[in-house]
């Protein structure tokens, strides 16, 4: 069944349904045009937003680990609901983007109040969902603070990293995926999309045309990899009068810079991302 556009709903009328990580990813791309970051932040912070979200997703599965970045903890299966997934995704998200987009805080503040989620801590303290949501999140930022944060590029409407996340999300409505489905996607997706970012600036010349270019080009490469590969069977579903494309090709034109690092960059990114959901950090 496709879904609706959750942001075109008040958050009353999309509490409780299908979409918590995309109606998230939608806030951080508002968040993003609001602020007007390079291409590199833009990246890291949807990288970092949908970590955290699957940090605190793999808590409450029975296979999934956390990253390097995450504090590990599994909760019993009578504690797994879909409701309480939902809502430690929600706290992970609006605590994650709060301090990414300080000047964006009210927006975040009101959507988890139309969720009819409290900003406190609930009943249950650390292990509360709303507790697993918090030290996720509190973990990762830690992680990047030590670490810092790339230098921020020129400014764009709508950073590449946030046109493949539209692609994403027509994936999600169009295929009807769940949280479960889409907190996967968008885990391996993001991270694709920063590690291509990184790769795509650093083999890029000085100047900045060539450094957003080359971006640009390995971002989508990198995106259209993880997409073909979490869809793959369903990949043929995926074409639509494009001349024998799917939506996420027709993104990338021949020759652009970075697309064979940024292939591989992708690829990488998608295999990690599913040794975690799998639990099969040991192998490679």
């Amino acid at each position: 069944m496709r879904r609706e556009n959750f942001l075109k709903l008040d958050p009353g009328a999309a509490a409780g349904m299908a979409g918590t990580v995309a109606c998230w990813n939608r806030l951080a791309l508002q968040a993003i045009r609001a602020a007007q970051p390079g291409p590199l932040a833009a990246a890291r912070s949807l990288a970092i937003l949908h970590t955290c979200m699957y940090n605190a997703w793999a808590a409450y599965d029975g296979a999934a680990r956390q990253t390097a970045h995450g504090v590990t903890v599994r909760l019993p299966c009578a504690e797994r609901s879909a409701a309480s997934k939902a809502c430690a995704m929600s706290h992970a998200a609006w605590y994650a983007l709060g301090k990414r987009f300080p000047g964006q805080q009210a927006m975040f503040d009101d959507w988890m109040t139309g969720l009819g989620l409290g900003l406190g801590l609930a009943p249950g303290g650390q292990l509360s969902p709303a507790g697993i949501g918090r030290i996720q999140a509190v973990s990762m930022l830690d992680s990047c603070h030590r670490t810092g944060t790339p230098a921020a590029t020129a400014a764009a409407a709508e950073p590449a990293p946030g046109r493949w996340c539209l692609v994403a999300h027509s994936l999600s409505e169009r295929e009807g995926h769940d949280d479960d489905q889409d907190v996967r996607l968008f885990f391996a997706l993001a991270n694709a999309l920063a590690d291509a970012s990184i790769a795509g600036w650093g083999g890029a010349h000085a100047r900045e045309t060539a450094g957003a270019c080359a971006i640009h080009g390995s971002a989508g490469a990198a995106a259209n990899e993880v997409i073909r590969r979490f869809e793959g069977e369903m990949r043929n579903e995926m074409r639509s009068g494009m001349g024998g494309r799917t939506r996420a090709d027709t993104h990338i034109g021949a020759g652009s810079a970075g697309q064979e690092l940024g292939r591989q960059v992708g690829a990488r990114a998608f295999d990690d991302a599913r040794r975690h959901w799998e639990g099969r950090l040991g192998s490679r």
